[in-house]
């Protein structure tokens, strides 16, 4: 018994180390967490504008740190599914077809 009970709570621990953090309040219940728990973002996609979408970034400590319209570079696309955002660098979100989406200037 005591050899299954390791294994089992070494799991759980490993899942939540890697899995999203629990939102902040103040982040608003349509965000998706983007990127390891660390250093991730929680991302609001909203209606599409012209060529990109207007988005809502926050921090894992719910924090608003980015908002407006982003502009998408690379493939067309008519909608932005959550499983296809894959990564934030600090400026802009990676998608998993290789475009991205960059804040319009």
């Amino acid at each position: 018994m005591k050899t299954l009970l390791v294994p089992s709570v070494l799991s759980l621990v490993l899942l939540a180390a890697c899995g999203a953090p629990s939102r902040p309040q103040g982040v608003p219940a349509e965000a998706f967490f983007v990127g390891k728990r660390r250093d991730g973002v929680f991302v609001i996609v909203g209606e599409p504008h012209a060529t990109g979408w207007f988005l809502k970034i926050y921090d894992r400590k719910g924090t608003l740190i980015k908002e407006g319209p982003f502009a998408l570079k690379g493939y067309a696309r008519g909608e932005i599914l959550p499983e296809e955002v894959v990564g934030w660098n600090g400026t802009e979100l990676a998608l998993a077809d290789g475009s991205r989406l960059v804040p319009r200037s």
